[in-house]
């Protein structure tokens, strides 16, 4: 069972799509039980042909079947168990990995031994009520029972490592399948558990059971020294990743440890398209590093933490494109505004050139379509509504923003297309809203530190019969703005958003936040507005 680093919204739009088992496609028994294993943004199962689960189906008062072997192929696990002939009645299907002939776990340990991998150690399961019997595959979500540790270390000993323990757990636990949860055995000893080298010397993981633990971490390196630090009491929970960061020197080791959970993404999760290589992320306090860039963050009075510049990240597979007109570029280059004669003196400018000096892109990050955020071919009336709150290309344990994220900075915003609102939406209460913009205030973000900063974007222009993508031209000149400092950068910008929205004549859009800038908002209102799926934008991202 591999783990990659996919976009959790691959799936989330391809389930979209699937019908439910047992709605419009009744059998009478007879055909052969397929599972079609699915995600979510706490699970990076990527199961292989010939992985096996065992699976349990409860009907009426009683087992139908128990424990039944199915093996992965061609996308889902299938055997040769059969479904039962009453065509209407609901039953409840329970699933579990690794498989065991012994029968379905009422208890599991960990491996004390990790170093060729921890699959046998990584516990998964899932729950689904109310299936009827169906000649499609039923999906399942599969979630992890135990917890992972990720220690990234900074080796400066000048000795290679050969080790990497972690001490003071209990591996085994009692598990109860039906509300998928486990319990330490608290009757059982304290053990090491060796940890698998994901890089050598440079990056370990291990699986453990969720409880509340004081590890004590040991290094050994290939001079024969074993140096231990004792960390401070955690409480494990289930499905949690803990990263710590070690430090070892010839004699010393000094080890800190993320005082929060993340959710288990970082080694990616199950996609259609081939897996990708890992992306190495790293947090740290007012900051962090994600593909060898590092992001400065911000937490806002309000709780929320979010980064402070934009995304400069390319994903694998895309190539950023300088021109503008391509309708088919889903990430394009940043850009800058000229004018003939030098000064802004219009409302819109000259024209637009990429930059594509990696100064530049560091600073002003990449523009994306919806497509490339989303890591998605397609987006329909079907699934648009499925990507709220996805990680997409965000880093792990956080999140393109939602609708309600940017409404609560801005606190104004169009309505949505649940047929419940009308009109704009207010809140006074946001945090970067004033009065007298009636929405909210650019400066107001940059005083808290968020930096906003002023991109631009890609936007559809001309006919119906002719349309093409261009980068905006419009600027801030001393007509629409105060910010003589600003002069000739984007007055448009757009910063999209993971909520759908489908206009009354099926238009497909995304909510954004964007700017405005005119003599009666002169520092810039923001608001939520509608923008379409190939509209460019920078990428911001929250944290979950």
């Amino acid at each position: 069972m591999k783990k990659v680093f996919l976009s959790a919204l691959v799936l989330a739009a391809a389930v979209a799509c699937e019908k439910e088992p047992g709605i419009d496609s009744p059998v009478s028994g007879g055909d052969v039980v397929m599972i079609s294993p699915v995600i979510t943004k706490v699970t990076d199962v990527n199961f292989e042909d010939g992985d096996e689960i065992g699976l349990s189906i409860y009907k009426g008062d009683a087992y139908y079947a128990e424990n039944r072997l199915l093996s992965f192929g061609d996308g889902v696990f299938s055997g040769s168990l059969v479904w039962y002939a009453e065509a209407a009645e609901p039953s409840v299907l329970t699933a579990y990995y690794p498989y065991s002939e012994a029968g379905m776990p009422e208890s599991f340990s960990v491996e004390a031994d990790q170093t060729a991998g921890y699959e046998a150690s990584d516990l998964v399961a899932g729950v689904k009520e109310d299936v009827t019997p169906t000649a499609m595959a039923v999906t399942m979500e599969f979630r992890h029972l135990l917890s992972k540790i990720l220690l990234n270390i900074d080796n400066r000993s000048g000795s290679e490592i050969s080790a990497v323990r972690l001490s003071g757990s209990r591996l085994s636990a009692s598990v109860d399948l039906s509300s998928l949860a486990v319990a330490v055995d608290e009757s059982g000893a304290a053990e090491d558990i060796t940890m698998q080298a994901v890089i050598a010397g440079e990056q370990y993981r291990a699986i453990v059971i969720p409880q509340s633990v004081a590890f004590t971490l040991s290094v050994t390196t290939a001079s024969g020294k074993t140096l231990e630090q004792k960390l401070a009491l955690a409480d494990l929970q289930q499905g949690g990743q803990y990263t710590m960061a070690a430090t070892v020197m010839e004699d010393n080791l000094a080890v800190s440890v993320s005082g929060e959970i993340t959710n288990w993404t970082d080694e990616g999760v199950i996609g259609p398209e081939t897996p990708s290589e890992e992306v190495q992320f790293e947090e740290y306090d007012g900051y962090f590093v994600y593909d060898g860039v590092t992001y400065p963050t911000v937490t806002l009075s309000n709780g929320s933490v979010w980064m402070a510049r934009n995304l400069s990240y390319l994903p694998e597979g895309y190539t950023p494109s300088g021109d503008g007109t391509d309708p088919d570029a889903h990430v394009l280059y940043p850009y800058e505004l000229r004018n003939d004669g030098g000064e802004p003196s219009a409302i819109n400018a000259t024209e637009a050139v990429a930059l594509t000096d990696a100064e530049s892109i560091e600073e002003k990050g990449y523009l994306y379509d919806a497509y490339a955020i989303f890591g998605t071919d397609e987006i329909t009336a079907d699934n648009i509504h499925s990507f709220e709150g996805a990680q997409g290309i965000c880093p792990p344990g956080w999140h393109i923003p939602t609708r309600a994220d940017y409404f609560a900075l801005c606190g104004l915003s169009n309505k949505d297309d649940s047929g419940e609102e009308t009109g704009n939406q207010t809140d006074e209460n946001a945090l970067f809203y004033d009065a007298g913009y009636k929405g909210g205030k650019r400066t107001l973000f940059n005083d808290a530190g968020w930096n906003y900063q002023l991109a631009g974007c890609r936007q559809l222009t001309g006919s119906s019969d002719a349309r093409i993508y261009k980068y905006s031209l419009t600027q801030l000149y001393s007509g629409n703005t105060t910010l003589t400092d600003s002069l000739g950068l984007p007055a448009l910008n757009y910063i999209m958003s993971s909520t759908g929205y489908v206009s009354s004549v099926g238009a497909l859009q995304l909510f954004s936040m964007m700017t405005t800038f005119t003599n009666v908002y002169p520092e810039g209102r923001v608001n939520v507005a509608y923008a379409t799926l190939g509209t460019a934008t920078p990428v911001r991202c929250v944290k979950d």
